[in-house]
Formats: C-alpha cells, sequence, structure tokens
C-alpha cells in the first residue's frame, strides 16, 4: 500500500505540473505592461511572469548580455570589414536578432574610438609636450638672436656714421647703411611680436576680423589653454558624433532618389555602419601611429575607407560597378567635406 501510495502521489504531482510556474502565474498581471498573464511570459511584450529580486539573477542577466552582444559581435564585426554591403542588406531585408543593431554598433565603435584616444594621448603626452616646448623655446632663442643681431648692426651703422661726420669721409655711404639696418631691426621686432599681433589683426578670407572681440576671445583661449581645449574637443565630439548620421542622409537620397524601394531607413542603416567602421579604423590607426608602424603600412591602409564604402554600396544596393564607382567617389568627397565641417564645428564649441 505503501508503495502504490507513491507511485499514485508522483502521477498527482506530474499531471499537475509545478505549480510555481502555472498555478502561481495564472490570473496575475504583467509587471511590465499590466496585460493579464495566464503562463509563464507576457504574450503581449514577452516578459517572464516570474520577476526576479536577488542580486545573483542580476549578475545572470548582465552575464546574459554580454554573451549574446559578444555572440552577435563575432558574427556582425567581421562581416562589417570583409562583407559591409552583405552585412547591410541582410539586415535591411529582415535579419535583425542575428546581427548588432546599426546604433548600437555605432555608439559601441564611437565610445571605444575616444577610448582608445585617451589611451594612446597619454602614452605619448610626455614627448608631445617636450616637443613643443622645445619648438617654441628654439623659435623664441631664434627670433631674440635675430633681434639682438639686428641692433648691433645699427649701433655699429651709427657709429660709422659719427666717425665719417668726424673725418669727412663718405657720410651718404654710412648714412644709407643705417637706414638699411634699422629697417632690418624693424623687421625682427614686427617677428618677435608676431603672435600678439596674430590675436589682434586676424584676416580670414579678406574679412578683418580686429574688432570682432569674440573671436579673439576665442583663439586667445585655445592659444592659452591648449589641453583643456583637446579635451572639450573629445568630449563635444563624442556628444555630436550621432549628428554625422542625419547630415549624410540627404546626401545619400541624392544618389538615389530616382530608384524604386530605396527608403531613407536603408540609407540610415547604410550611414551606421559605415561610420561605425571608420570609428574602428580611426581607432586602429591611432593604435598604429603610437606604436610607430611603418609609413608604408600606414599608406596601405590609408585606402581602406574608399574601398570598403565602394564594397558596400555595391553589395547594398545592387549596383553595377560603373554606379559604384561614381557614388563612391562623390560619396567620398562629400564625406572629407562634412568632416571637415563637423570637426570645425567641434573646435568652435571647445574653444569658447
Amino acid at each position: 500500500m505503501n508503495a502504490v501510495s507513491k507511485v499514485t502521489n508522483v502521477l498527482r504531482f506530474k499531471k499537475a505540473g509545478p505549480k510555481h510556474h502555472s498555478a502561481a502565474h495564472a490570473n496575475t498581471q504583467c509587471g511590465n505592461c499590466s496585460t493579464k498573464i495566464n503562463g509563464n511570459f507576457c504574450h503581449v511584450c514577452g516578459q517572464s511572469a516570474h520577476v526576479h529580486h536577488s542580486l545573483l539573477h542580476l549578475i545572470e542577466e548582465m552575464v546574459h548580455g554580454l554573451w549574446h552582444f559578444d555572440a552577435k559581435g563575432w558574427r556582425t564585426i567581421p562581416m562589417l570589414f570583409a562583407f559591409p554591403g552583405e552585412l547591410t542588406r541582410r539586415y535591411i531585408d529582415g535579419q535583425r536578432v542575428r546581427f548588432i543593431s546599426p546604433l548600437a554598433l555605432f555608439l559601441f565603435t564611437v565610445f571605444f574610438m575616444f577610448f582608445m584616444f585617451s589611451l594612446t594621448g597619454s602614452h605619448n603626452q610626455d614627448k608631445e609636450d617636450s616637443v613643443v616646448k622645445f619648438a617654441s623655446t628654439s623659435i623664441e632663442q631664434g627670433l631674440g638672436k635675430d633681434l639682438e643681431l639686428a641692433t648691433t648692426n645699427v649701433d655699429k651703422a651709427q657709429a660709422n656714421l659719427l666717425a665719417a661726420q668726424k673725418n669727412g669721409g663718405d657720410v651718404s655711404g654710412s648714412q644709407h647703411a643705417l637706414d638699411e639696418a634699422i629697417e632690418k631691426q624693424k623687421v625682427r621686432q614686427k617677428d618677435v611680436g608676431q603672435t600678439n599681433e596674430f590675436t589682434d589683426h586676424l584676416v580670414l578670407g579678406g574679412m578683418d576680423l580686429k574688432e570682432q572681440q569674440w573671436v579673439k576671445k576665442t583663439i586667445k583661449h585655445a592659444i592659452d589653454n591648449p589641453e583643456i581645449v583637446a579635451y572639450k574637443m573629445k568630449n563635444n565630439a563624442y556628444k555630436f558624433a550621432l549628428l554625422l548620421v542625419p547630415i549624410s542622409l540627404p546626401f545619400l537620397w541624392l544618389m538615389f532618389f530616382w530608384r524604386k524601394g530605396i527608403t531613407m531607413f536603408d540609407h540610415a542603416v547604410f550611414s551606421f555602419y559605415s561610420l561605425s567602421f571608420m570609428a574602428l579604423w580611426v581607432s586602429m590607426m591611432n593604435a598604429l601611429i603610437a606604436f610607430h608602424v611603418t609609413s608604408a603600412a600606414l599608406i596601405v591602409l590609408a585606402f581602406l575607407p574608399p574601398i570598403h564604402m565602394y564594397r558596400q554600396l555595391k553589395s547594398t544596393y545592387q549596383l553595377s560597378h560603373l554606379s559604384t564607382l561614381w557614388r563612391t567617389v562623390f560619396l567620398s568627397f562629400i564625406a572629407c567635406i562634412l568632416l571637415t565641417i563637423f570637426m570645425l564645428f567641434v573646435a568652435a564649441v571647445s574653444a569658447t
């Protein structure tokens, strides 16, 4: 009887099922969207019916998130380098779960780029400071010696003129020599004060900026505090990096506006993946420069961006070789202009 009772109890338990999975969650509300739940998961938002409140589960979620990002990363980043067009096309066509989203990848690569800047910058900071100090000291010493020599020549010319006047010699020749020495002295004095004159007489594009005090103040602040300005430029470039995507979208639209089936969403995905590659490329170039890689290797790597752009354009938009080529040239030209404008904007914001 005891054995039969045990078997009966086991069968009843199996038939009832685990109470903490079904019965406990029946007729409860989802903690995320307040939908009535009749199972282990919400059928509207997908959240689990059981909400954990333990530190162990928090660590478990973190490891789970890192593992899944890492798994997607191993699929996404190699394709971003080797097959950028196929990656973009597959994401546009609907393979969203398999790869890292364009926006998430862009934010990660931009963060990684500026992280690399901070590492390599501190690696060579002392050397760069010593070079700048040596260069500035050498310039000041050179200008000082030139001015000292010009002053000595003026003194000699004046002495020769006085001697000629006393002895009744060639006064005109001595006077001419004195005039030349004085002119050279004025030129050297002007060179010595050139740094101060730069902020007072700056001319850009034929427009005199002497009266525009805010320009003088900005330039003076940048000259007096180069380290602070560089730090602010890094922070502002990171903050405004997302603006590169909406800025580039109109130019991508101009290259395809007559073709049907291409939307702004396609251009946005293209831009995010393209800029993600550029961020990783800049990080790699910065690291190689910091470790003094040969110039030949850097020159070869400098051709990667247009090649990458060509391959991404061709596969993403299903173009011929000629159509891809002219779009690559056009987009490279626009990218250089936009990057220059972006850096000038960041510099202007950082120098104030």
